[in-house]
């Protein structure tokens, strides 16, 4: 992984990986590289590369054949088929934009949960609360003894 973003660094590989599906360089039917070339390309654990890999599967852009691999589904989900229309004009532009907001909201994002979990920390309370744990907290509330 290249550097720390406050992000796990499983769902920054998902998310290349994911990349690479969408702009065609890993083509549905085609097999992922092995799980050790994955740990040396991105220089994480091989647990790091298989909750990449569960993340893909979980939204249907890769499945796994035990002994084989995994490969890109075929067909990828609707929402990813490629449409031959040519895009609007700026769309590019607009994609590169929303991609860099999206990134700095992550980061917001890890930054608060760090924070929050600090918080936590420092009135020796465990983060999440128990009481969210176990459904209690929204219960009691309910009940009007929160």
């Amino acid at each position: 992984m290249a550097e720390w973003s406050g992000r796990p660094a499983y769902l920054q590989v998902a998310d290349d990986l994911r990349a690479d599906i969408i702009k065609g360089r890993l083509t549905p039917g085609s097999q992922l590289p092995s799980y050790g070339a994955l740990m040396e390309h991105y220089g994480v654990s091989i647990t790091v590369v298989r909750s990449a890999i569960r993340e893909l599967r979980t939204q249907s852009l890769v499945r796994t054949h035990q002994g084989k691999g995994v490969f890109v589904s075929d067909p990828l989900p609707a929402t990813l088929q490629t449409d031959t229309r040519s895009p609007p004009a700026g769309t590019d532009e607009r994609a590169e934009k929303l991609e860099e907001d999206m990134a700095a909201l992550r980061e917001t994002v890890a930054l608060l949960q760090a924070q929050l979990v600090n918080l936590y920390e420092m009135t020796g309370n465990s983060y999440p609360p128990e009481a969210v744990h176990a459904g209690g907290w929204h219960k009691r509330a309910a009940e009007g003894r929160a």
